[in-house]
């Protein structure tokens, strides 16, 4: 295959596969000799912590394979040379649950591909037991289409594909579909400087790793050093060092919202959102309105009530839906978009909604041409490591939302009728970190399989769960805070 030039350029990612020397992926089994519930608390249990349910508490490393992920710590500096690119463990327990762990290199896997992954996975799983819709229905019909092995092997193949790619998701790894959404010609010469002032315009942080090593902390030298032969000139902010204190015990705690709650809380935050320049009004969703909540809490907790100083949160997005992308495009198709407000501001429960509108009109700007022109900067760049367009200091949150992807609506026996009893992602302990996560459908004390759309659910159905990770002082003023639970009333 013959490479386009813009994907030739120095510090770019290039992966091949299909070769007698490929790493595979690491498979491993394990047992543990606890209960289940005796590891993490039952999905009802969790839902009933006011205060939330202590995740740290689970050790999720040990449900995960031992194993170095390609462009982790080190990789690409003489180390990593036993790095693969993904690994799987299941784990199973004394009472027959069983865990199912997966590690992927991000540059490789999103949230969403990983989903899409595991559900294809379960309902290979699935079938081969018979437990399916169809009772094996994809096997049976590869076997009733086969007659002993007289087509060709590869007629075979290809049939088996075909059946396949029929009932569970097909992963479609093709970057340059992503590529190709980008704004003007990225393999002339040069950058059209119209195109990227469009895209630097876009309310993003853009900080410069190389213009930061002066003052760095001692584990961030690497990432700040200018590799040999490359232009140091600066081209953005350097990164406040100051700001982030690398030293705090950092808790992780999960919050339930109930789909009541979730409802409050929506209805408090959509109250006047127009004015006579928005025509019509914006429309606030249950996650904008979540969103704003938890960061209004966090800013209070952290001591921004009589602040004039701005507040960054700084908002994963997902590019498929937006650009037009496959359903299961593997890849990590993301950015960050930045909202910014005067502490004391993003502080008020009276700005509830005028905080959840900024959230919503800031995503509005990242449509399709907006997102051509970040890409066609991105083309460009020497090095598309150089940029951060975010941070984690006392001033900045990164928030990253599972919502919608379905996650309890996998299951491995579903003829059981429960989904998972926990999905956790696996974050690093540092401060400053939110995940929207959907939750369990519990009916009656009993969890059901979680499926968007069956029944007219909804992706929070099941209330939602938000994970958090902060300095352990700011997590145990939130969960005091008499604001946290203002919503659950009915």
């Amino acid at each position: 295959m013959r490479f386009p030039p813009h994907t030739r350029r120095p510090r770019r990612l290039c992966v091949t596969y299909g070769a007698d020397a490929d790493p595979g992926v690491v498979f491993a089994t394990a047992a543990c000799a606890q209960a289940l519930v005796d590891v993490v608390p039952s999905p009802g249990a969790r839902a009933g912590m006011r205060a939330g349910w202590d995740a740290a508490a689970l050790d999720v490393e040990q449900f995960l394979p031992e194993m170095e992920v390609w462009f982790s710590e080190g990789f690409g500096d003489g180390e990593g040379e036993h790095a693969v690119g993904m690994g799987a463990c299941v784990t199973s327990f004394a009472c027959g649950g069983v865990a199912v762990g997966v590690k992927m290199a991000h540059c490789l896997a999103d949230a969403a591909a990983l989903t899409g992954f595991v559900k294809g996975w379960a309902g290979v799983h699935c079938d081969l037991l018979g437990k399916c819709e169809g009772q094996g229905g994809v096997w049976r019909m590869i076997e009733m289409g086969m007659d002993g092995g007289e087509a060709a092997e590869e007629a075979r193949v290809e049939r088996i594909l075909g059946l396949l790619k029929e009932v569970y998701p097909v992963p479609v790894f093709d970057p340059l579909l992503l590529n190709a959404t980008a704004a003007g010609n990225v393999d002339a010469s040069d950058a059209d400087p119209e195109i990227l002032a469009r895209g630097r315009h876009l309310p993003q942080h853009r900080y410069d790793w190389w213009a930061s090593g002066s003052d760095c902390p001692e584990s961030m030298q690497a990432a700040c050093a200018v590799p040999p032969g490359f232009d140091a000139k600066r081209i953005g902010d350097s990164i406040p060092w100051k700001e982030w204190d690398f030293d705090v015990e950092v808790a992780h705690r999960v919050l339930h919202f109930s789909e009541k709650e979730l409802e409050n809380i929506w209805r408090a935050a959509s109250r006047d959102v127009g004015d006579k320049d928005t025509k019509p009004p914006s429309r606030i969703s249950r996650h904008d309105a979540l969103l704003a909540f938890i960061w209004m809490l966090v800013n209070r907790a952290r001591g921004f009530s009589h602040d004039a100083g701005l507040v960054n949160l700084n908002m994963t997005l997902g590019l498929r839906a937006r650009l037009s992308l496959p359903e299961y495009f593997v890849g990590s198709p993301l950015l960050l978009a930045r909202v910014s407000s005067p502490g004391k501001e993003a502080c008020d429960a009276e700005q509830l909604a005028a905080t959840a509108k900024q959230m919503r009109d800031t995503l509005g700007l990242f449509d399709g041409p907006a997102l051509g022109a970040i890409l066609h900067d991105t083309m460009f760049q020497e090095s598309p490591q150089r940029v951060w367009n975010g941070f984690l200091g006392i001033r900045d949150v990164i928030v990253t939302s599972w919502a919608r992807l379905g996650t309890y609506g996998i299951s491995f026996d579903p003829q059981s009728g429960r989904g998972p009893w926990l999905v956790q992602p696996v974050m690093p302990a540092v401060d400053g970190i939110i995940e929207i996560m959907e939750a369990p459908f519990i009916v009656g004390g009993e969890q059901e399989v979680q499926v968007e759309g069956e029944g007219n659910r909804s992706w929070y159905a099941g209330g939602v769960d938000v994970d958090l990770n902060f300095d352990k002082v700011v997590v145990k003023k939130l969960v005091a805070d008499e604001m946290l639970r203002k919503f659950s009333a009915s």
